[in-house]
């Protein structure tokens, strides 16, 4: 999963009793040199890496990595021109990445120094209800809940790509893990580092009995490491072809070739 100039962010949908009504993830992966996808890499064996949850005193530092490595340079927030100057956060988003940490269903993987050099943020979805289609939320909603105007245009992809509440109907499971951001630092890139992250919070997952797992990528490297790892491609939407209310939302001049796509998968455990 892991190759050269590699970054793997996953955001994705579920609920969340706070102010907001839905939750987002995106699921990518940023190649700065936007080079084609390498057919080798270094592994950093198993035995050189320390998987565990990520511990509070450790949260800081976590959600650090995130802004710093992931949001400047991620190619869809590039897309619709996201502010991802160093500093800034999406306040709604920096809350849920907090969520999820407080709820220990995050994973950091360490070098033998005690660095953190990896984050996977994940959450557990619980089906909430028994109806069986869910009506997609619209933009107006999520700027009702302080969402950017720009970043809603993400969250809309997401939402039209798999929408938690109607994947947990479809597959008939009350519960799902879903991969919401991974991030390795640049130097530990090409290692894979962020396949073993996501490896753990599989593991985690069987061990108490969550049957499906679930993940957006927006990038062709991310697809390539779901393909990898035995997930099962659901939706796929082209860039150049997402419209919201007949409106084209992407700038095709802008539009990597090498990341043409956003791709749903899931994978039952």
């Amino acid at each position: 999963m892991c190759t050269s100039g590699f970054l793997l962010f996953c955001m994705r949908r579920s609920f969340f009793h706070l102010k907001f009504v839905f939750r987002k993830s995106i699921t990518s992966a940023y190649s700065p040199q936007r080079r084609r996808l390498p057919q080798n890499y270094t592994t950093m064996e198993k035995d050189q890496l320390i998987l565990s949850i990520v511990k509070s005193e450790d949260f800081e530092e976590a959600l650090d990595i995130f802004w710093k490595h992931f949001m400047p340079n991620e190619p869809v927030t590039g897309l619709i021109g996201c502010h991802t100057a160093v500093g800034y956060r999406i306040y709604n988003l920096d809350l849920l990445l907090r969520e999820m940490l407080q709820s220990q269903t995050c994973f950091m993987a360490k070098d033998q120094k005690g660095n953190i050099i990896g984050i996977a943020f994940c959450t557990v979805i619980l089906k909430k209800d028994d109806t069986t289609i869910h009506e997609l939320p619209t933009r107006d909603e999520y700027l009702c809940q302080g969402w950017p105007v720009d970043f809603t245009h993400i969250l809309l992809l997401l939402d039209h790509l798999g929408y938690h509440p109607n994947i947990m109907n479809d597959k008939k499971v009350n519960q799902l893990l879903d991969i919401f951001a991974v991030v390795v630092k640049p130097n530990y890139r090409r290692m894979g580092i962020a396949t073993q992250l996501i490896t753990k919070a599989i593991t985690e997952a069987q061990l108490v009995d969550i049957p499906l797992v679930t993940v957006v990528c927006t990038s062709a490297f991310t697809q390539r490491c779901c393909a990898k790892l035995g997930f099962n491609a659901e939706n796929t939407i082209f860039y150049k072809d997402w419209h919201y209310k007949n409106i084209k939302i992407f700038d095709n001049n802008k539009i990597d070739p090498v990341h043409p796509a956003a791709i749903s998968y899931y994978k039952y455990i």
